[in-house]
């Protein structure tokens, strides 16, 4: 399974939510902001039931960090040359006047076990505690 595997970023707004996921579903996100045209992450989420409520429960909540900086500080920069590695998905700080998580992705799941799977993946794969906002690394699902 590759990192990510979320074909776009949303504005994070209920709206948004409610038109782009149209099913309940156990799913993967992540939130965080543009920067330019690049979607920046930094947090990594799940729902092992319903992604869009748990993406409801974002809506305007604060980030938990104030990092806001160029992309080019980013973990993933700082490798070879600054250049971002192909397929490797992209971490970092955002030169940004919100304190809220502005954009989202996701990625439906056939269970809390696929999502629990994913999120080490994408939790991993965007630096864990050392680039991200989660406060913990991810937890095994209930049952």
């Amino acid at each position: 399974m590759r990192p990510l595997e979320m074909n776009s970023s949303y504005p994070l707004t209920h709206e948004a939510i409610d038109d782009v996921l149209t099913r309940r579903s156990p799913g993967n996100y992540t939130l965080g902001y543009m920067d330019g045209e690049t979607f920046v992450v930094f947090y990594v989420g799940r729902s092992d039931s319903d992604v869009g409520r748990s993406l409801h429960d974002w809506v305007g909540a604060p980030s938990r960090y104030e990092r806001y900086a160029p992309a080019s500080k980013a973990v993933w920069a700082s490798c070879r040359g600054g250049h971002m590695p192909l397929d490797r998905p992209v971490v970092g700080l955002v030169q940004n006047a919100e304190t809220s998580y502005t954009r989202f992705a996701y990625s439906y799941a056939r269970s809390a076990d696929e999502v629990y799977a994913k999120q080490w993946l994408n939790y991993d794969a965007f630096g864990g505690r050392h680039g991200l906002d989660n406060e913990t690394q991810p937890v095994s699902p209930i049952g």
